[in-house]
């Protein structure tokens, strides 16, 4: 058993802990974590001030109005880190909107209430790529002298990546879409799978991040697949928000609504996380859409 008493303030900043063989040295972890299961019963450190609404545009409305006025869109229990002696505090500065990032962490536990001792490290992790991610792991595994087996478990998932990856030869086009009012174009190391799986992306650039698009710039691409993918959401979830584009009156003659092609996919597991489960959603996309 090691020294390190961790906090992960995100879902893949948990998995890639344990990944590395440090599951029992995590002492708290986010409201959203939820991978592994054996360590669901931690403290949650964090808690999410964006209203529970049903709504997607709710929702959007209400991120963009606190990222214009500057209000946090997470809260994180500052006394937690000092009752639980925390060590390393492992975050993400990829996605203020995704989760509590390094700024957060440094206005609340570094300022005035010197509440965070300054021999805490926070590790943050930036991958925005396929390689990036990989990188993550390889910081992790440096940070908390766990080196080798982070190199086996990047070379296994190297291994992986380079089997399933495909040629494409058919030209098959896929836009994966991370939300739907408004829509957004998914980035980061999404069209890097989408191009794995064998097929060309419609839309979005490797690393790049997520960007809002037009229903009539959809119609313009014309994709010949579209997978959706709302961040935060499960196969179930993100299926019934795929079959809500076959209402849509304005997409009606695009060729992934004449041809039932629109598929949900489990964003959480697959998609929307910086984890080597990303591999993974090469896979499910090549099994979802057949060329």
């Amino acid at each position: 058993m090691s020294n390190y008493r961790i906090a992960t303030l995100l879902p893949s900043a948990t998995e890639l802990v344990a990944e590395i063989g440090l599951a029992k040295s995590i002492v708290c972890i986010s409201h959203e974590c939820d991978t592994p299961t054996h360590i669901s019963h931690l403290p949650r450190v964090t808690s999410s001030n964006i209203p529970d609404y049903d709504d997607q545009i709710l929702i959007d409305q209400f991120v963009k109005e606190s990222v214009k006025d500057g209000r946090s869109l997470y809260a994180v229990n500052l006394n937690l880190f000092k009752e639980l002696e925390v060590t390393h505090i492992v975050t993400q500065g990829i996605c203020d909107v995704c989760a509590v990032s390094p700024k957060l962490i440094e206005a609340n536990l570094r300022g005035n209430q010197c509440i965070l001792s300054s021999e805490v490290e926070i590790i943050s992790l930036c991958g925005t790529t396929i390689n990036g991610i990989f990188d993550d792991v390889m910081t992790l595994s440096k940070t908390f002298k766990r080196e080798k087996i982070g190199k086996k478990i990047v070379t296994i998932a190297e291994n992986k990546l380079k089997k399933l990856a495909k040629t494409n030869t058919q030209k098959s086009t896929v836009l994966m879409l991370e939300w739907l009012d408004p829509p957004y174009i998914a980035g980061h190391w999404v069209p890097e799978q989408i191009a794995a799986a064998g097929f060309d992306c419609a839309a979005g650039g490797i690393g790049n991040r997520s960007t809002e698009i037009s229903w009539n710039e959809i119609i313009s691409i014309d994709p010949d697949y579209i997978g959706v993918i709302s961040c935060g959401g499960n196969s179930v979830l993100n299926q019934k928000y795929a079959d809500t584009l076959y209402k849509k009156e304005i997409l009606k003659n695009t060729k992934a609504v004449r041809n039932h092609n629109v598929f949900g996919f489990d964003a959480n597991k697959f998609f929307s996380r910086p984890t080597l489960r990303v591999i993974d959603g090469i896979d499910d996309m090549q099994n979802k859409f057949v060329k």
